[in-house]
């Protein structure tokens, strides 16, 4: 894990030491709304469900927020490139989910789940590439990685940090998009949304889905 992060380091410092006399540095804070999409048995960590049984899981959308550093390097072209650090709490919230039987698709029961959290601290590595389209306003592209420090339920009232048979990876991967638009003296409004690739579950199918929204300023 050391190594991970001293390599991901390096790939970070190259672009801010070519551009640093074009690059900006800055902060950005707001509001992550995030789910989990969930194929299978999910995390099941009561052993509830049979490996030989369809599930379907209803969730609502957890909402926490985020705290990002980056720096800003512009590139030829109007292009620019962004290497930063964000912490976030990523997750969902259970509402219940439908056992059905494998052979006939029919409903055998609904578990309730109601008030059920899935909390997942985790400090993500993103780096965007940006396209100046008008005055301020940028689309961007790009792609993160992430360590997910903590796995936590909330169960009956009670929070169970999650055993590590039931997490797959304590690596995340995925891709985004967004757009932002800056105003002259260095305040800024952004939005993305961003899709993790890693199963995050030994039990089934769990990836990472959420979208942010944030307010920042660069020097």
């Amino acid at each position: 894990m050391k190594n991970f992060f001293l390599s991901l380091m390096l790939l970070l410092l190259v672009p801010v030491v070519y551009g640093q006399r074009k690059a900006h540095f800055g902060l950005r804070a707001g509001l992550t709304f995030a789910d989990l999409i969930i194929d299978g048995r999910g995390f099941d960590t009561g052993n509830r469900f049979s490996s030989n049984t369809r599930t379907d899981y209803s969730t609502d959308v957890l909402v926490t927020g985020h705290i990002d550093g980056f720096v800003e390097i512009a590139l030829p072209h109007k292009f620019y490139l962004e290497p930063g650090i964000s912490f976030t709490v990523l997750g969902t919230e259970y509402n219940y989910v439908k056992i059905y039987n494998k052979r006939h698709s029919s409903v055998n029961r609904d578990y309730s789940y109601e008030g059920d959290k899935v909390l997942i601290s985790q400090l993500n590595f993103p780096i965007w590439l940006k396209y100046n389209v008008i005055a301020g306003l940028r689309p961007k592209i790009g792609t993160y990685i992430g360590y997910i420090a903590t796995i936590k339920e909330k169960r009956d009232g009670y929070t169970y940090t999650m055993k590590d048979k039931y997490r797959n990876s304590d690596i995340d991967f995925g891709v985004g998009a967004g757009v932002e638009y800056h105003l002259p003296f260095g305040l800024f409004f952004d939005v993305n949304c961003n899709v993790g690739i890693i199963n995050l579950s030994t039990r089934g199918e769990v990836n990472n889905i959420f979208l942010q929204t944030g307010v920042g300023y660069k020097f």
